[in-house]
């Protein structure tokens, strides 16, 4: 199922312009430190304690996202 959903993520950059990508690649680095912020403000005020964890993992998706734009990048100055 994750592989599914790179692959569609990953066809749905592929098909957008360079400054497209590039623009994806810094708005998804730029809601790291957001994502990071809320996650931990709702496990506090939830009181989650271990569960605030899993959570910090699924607010790192953003990483995935500019991982494959950039690679999507190199690979099409490379051609």
């Amino acid at each position: 199922m994750i592989r599914e959903h790179v692959t569609h993520i990953r066809t749905a950059v592929d098909r957008r312009s360079i400054p497209t990508r590039v623009g994806i690649t810094v708005l998804a680095l730029l809601s790291l430190p957001l994502l990071g912020t809320a996650v931990r403000a709702v496990g506090r005020a939830l009181e989650l304690g271990w569960l605030t964890t899993p959570l910090l993992v699924v607010a790192h998706v953003p990483v995935v996202v500019a991982l494959i734009a950039l690679w999507s990048i190199g690979c099409d100055i490379c051609r």
